[in-house]
């Protein structure tokens, strides 16, 4: 569409107007300041903002030009909470929770304070964003997560007819290489000394199912006695339990790959059946009150712990233990790492740990030991010497 536009003075500040056909082909007037002084400190400087205010002019115009008239004119807040309110319906109750967090926490109130309609976003606006979150201090694996949430909003307003491009089509945000994790794992002995010590603890069960079966925490809060074949010694991972802003439960995984089914090593089934017991003598004492939620990780009235709690309270048990500092997660990569350490492929240890891609095993989950280098080292001294 054909959009025109000046500059005028407006109190010693360049004023941008530009007409914009409406719906019906109607001219509809738009103002907008540059925030940039007609006169300068010289003529240099006065040349040179006029200049700056001429290509701001310019840029708007593009965009404008480039937009449906209609959904340029769309509230960008308004249209990213329609946007929100339709993946509400479409995902996970756990990631639509963190779309809202990021939402709620970063770009609401970066864009309400602008008053942007979807059409005056452009790139250096999404840039000036990615800029501004990174010296606020976070990462950007975090600003990623922001930027599909924007990405969406301008995907579907392309898709609807509203504009004819995306602001955000080309911005990427590239790893951090300092930012880049990599998860610790226990050798074998720390490993054993943990099982010793969160002997009797509430999240003991956790714990083990962490360390024998590398269950995620959802995996391993949600893992229900119905999910467990004592008989044939399988664990079914169907279920999962998180929280955000309430605590969730649902019959589902992380992903497809998620969805497994793993023997129980011999001493976890033994153990599992000691937990049974005991919970079976809690029913018993605690009566009509008990929750039937029959959960593996539960408390002695039958409810399912809370996600954050396993964390916390693993935290503060290797502390008191003098253990090394690790998440509850990395019990993961200490299983997936002592399966590759003790000559299991990757292609069995990604099946262990549901992982949809062999390479995510290989790039995260895996530590060789420096016992496994040191034979590695004897291996070529065999080879070559």
């Amino acid at each position: 569409m054909k959009v025109t536009g000046s500059l005028q003075e407006k109190n010693g500040i360049y004023q941008m107007t530009v007409r914009v056909p409406d719906i019906n082909g109607n001219l509809k007037q738009k103002s907008k300041s540059t925030k940039i002084k007609v006169q300068g400190k010289n003529q240099r400087e006065t040349r040179a903002n006029k200049q700056k205010a001429d290509r701001m002019l310019a840029e708007w115009l593009d965009t404008l030009s480039k937009s449906d008239s209609y959904g340029a004119d769309k509230d960008l807040i308004a249209a990213i909470e329609d946007w929100m309110a339709m993946k509400k319906k479409r995902l996970r109750p756990d990631t639509y929770e963190a779309y809202r967090c990021n939402y709620e926490l970063h770009i609401k109130p970066f864009f309400e304070k602008k008053r942007l309609t979807l059409g005056e976003v452009t790139p250096r606006v999404i840039l000036q964003y990615v800029r501004t979150k990174e010296d606020a201090g976070q990462s950007r694996k975090s600003i990623r997560k922001h930027l599909v949430i924007l990405n969406g909003v301008f995907k579907e307003a392309v898709a609807l007819g509203e504009l004819t491009y995306n602001p955000c089509a080309n911005i990427t945000v590239k790893d951090n290489q300092e930012e880049h994790f990599e998860g610790t794992a226990y050798e074998i002995d720390t490993a054993k000394k943990l099982l010793e010590v969160i002997k009797g603890d509430p999240i003991e069960p956790a714990v083990y199912l962490g360390l024998f079966l590398g269950l995620r925490r959802s995996e391993a809060v949600g893992l229900r006695w119905k999910d467990v074949d004592m008989e044939n010694g399988i664990v079914h991972i169907r279920n999962t339990v998180v929280r955000f802003s309430t605590i969730t439960e649902m019959e589902k995984t992380k992903s497809r790959a998620s969805k497994r089914d793993l023997y129980m090593p011999s001493a976890l089934k033994a153990y599992l059946q000691t937990v049974w017991d005991r919970q079976e003598e809690e029913r018993k004492l605690t009566g009509r009150n008990y929750s039937d939620a029959e959960h593996i990780c539960q408390w002695a009235d039958g409810t399912v712990f809370e996600p954050n709690y396993v964390s916390h309270r693993f935290a503060k048990l290797l502390k008191k233990n003098d253990l090394p500092k690790i998440r509850f997660h990395d019990l993961r990569h200490t299983a997936g790492s002592m399966l590759v350490n003790s000559g299991h492929t990757i292609k069995q240890v990604q099946e262990f740990l549901g992982h949809e891609k062999a390479s995510t095993t290989l790039d995260i989950y895996t530590h060789v030991s420096m016992e496994g280098k040191k034979d590695t080292a004897e291996a070529m001294d065999k080879l070559l010497a």
